[in-house]
């Protein structure tokens, strides 16, 4: 068993707060806390972080990614390794990162549920972690959180921490050109740099949880499926077309293939697929959907950044920080106009239009316009990059440049 040391407690902690918040609450519960996202988004070094504060528990940590645990992928022998841990007379607390990597895991985790023996937290790079199926399966006995990298104002604290003092401005165009990753940040690398290690941690993710998971025999199809959705980040996406499109390309692919290995990347939590909600009919149009990144740094490590995809880059980082305060996100259709993004929360929506700048009558009539005829009285934005002097609120709608967005506390209070 890894044994860790409580000098990284508040590494990156008071940086990630609005996560703490979310899992405090259930510290110490019977349930077991499954926390999920990409890979190297900071899921345990949150946990660890948070209950290492507590120097009365006996913490049981095994972090599968390391070489040196890797007989605990056996059930059997994690499960006598985790009995023979516990202490009787403290706290037990059992930390297992990347549990997808442990054979039979969903069973091991019931088993330990029912006997009540100790603290469970999980973390996962698999987004099957947060389906019906898994909670079903434990008789819901689960709490979950997903965690994302950096927003804004997180990347902001990390700057202030880790970075050469940039304005609010420059960190959002670090944002732009390198993404989130927590490591990119603590490091504070050049862009070249960072940009270098989130190729490393692409293929890690594309080798680990997809190639070896599912035992992948394409790996060049694959790989070509990402470089699509990296390349149409904000579009609307067709699954259909983009077996076409690699097939005259000369891959040699079909339409199954294709939606089998975009469902692998999804599962990786590299890539989100976010439905279209009809606004009217008040229902999911599963025929319609957009894939956002889990990160644009992984856009620009594999493409390189390039101004002209700036509107796709504001609807990612938009996504992504939607995400990060809890909310869940579609695609909007309002009588056959689309609004970039309806997220809700505890039954509360808030719409958004976002756009690089309102140059004309014609583009702020199509912003606005969508947005118009949504008939309640929950907020609703138009998010410019830049927010000209012109730029004005109109018939309720909020237009709010978007740092300005991204650093609001409350959606709700604009």
């Amino acid at each position: 068993m890894l044994k860790t040391k409580k000098g990284i407690a508040n590494h990156g902690l008071r940086s990630r707060e609005a996560y703490i918040g979310r899992i405090a609450p259930f510290v110490g519960n019977s349930n077991a806390k499954v926390v999920t996202g990409v890979r190297r988004s900071g899921k345990s070094t949150l946990i660890k972080g948070l209950l290492l504060l507590n120097t009365d528990c006996n913490i049981l940590l095994y972090d599968m990614e390391f070489w040196s645990n890797r007989k605990y992928r056996d059930p059997d022998i994690l499960y006598r390794s985790i009995k023979e841990s516990l202490d009787p007379g403290r706290t037990n607390v059992l930390i297992i990162d990347e549990v997808q990597d442990v054979n039979e895991w969903e069973e091991l985790i019931r088993s330990l549920i029912a006997e009540r023996c100790c603290d469970i937290y999980l973390t996962g790079s698999n987004s099957k972690l947060l389906s019906g199926e898994f909670a079903t399966y434990l008789g819901g006995r689960i709490n979950t959180i997903q965690v994302c990298t950096l927003s804004l104002r997180e990347c902001i604290l990390f700057d202030e921490k880790y970075g050469s003092g940039l304005s609010d401005d420059g960190i959002l165009e670090k944002l732009f050109r390198v993404g989130g990753f927590p490591s990119v940040w603590v490091a504070d690398y050049q862009e070249s740099d960072a940009l270098s290690e989130i190729r490393d941690i692409v293929q890690s993710i594309l080798m680990m949880n997809v190639v070896r998971r599912y035992k992948v025999k394409r790996a060049d199809v694959l790989e070509s499926i990402l470089m699509f959705m990296c390349d149409n980040i904000g579009n609307v996406s067709s699954l259909n077309s983009m077996a076409r499109t690699l097939s005259s390309s000369g891959k040699g692919v079909n339409k199954d293939l294709v939606y089998e290995y975009a469902g692998y990347l999804e599962a990786a939590c590299l890539v989100d697929r976010v439905e279209t909600y009809d606004v009217k009919g008040k229902d999911i149009l599963t025929s319609k959907y957009k894939y956002y990144l889990a990160d644009v740094g992984i856009r620009n490590a594999l493409l390189g950044f390039r101004a002209s995809d700036i509107p796709g880059y504001i609807e990612n980082i938009i996504y992504l920080d939607l995400k990060s305060r809890g909310y869940r996100i579609w695609v909007g259709n309002n009588n056959g106009m689309e609004v970039d993004f309806i997220a809700m929360k505890e039954g509360k929506p808030v719409y958004i239009q976002a756009t690089t700048a309102l140059e004309s009558e014609d583009v702020v009539n199509r912003e606005f316009g969508n947005l118009k005829g949504i008939d309640d009285n929950y907020p609703k934005y138009v998010v410019v990059l830049n927010k000209g002097q012109l730029d004005s609120d109109i018939d309720g709608i909020h237009c709010i440049g978007l740092k300005d967005f991204l650093l609001l506390e409350d959606l709700q209070r604009p």
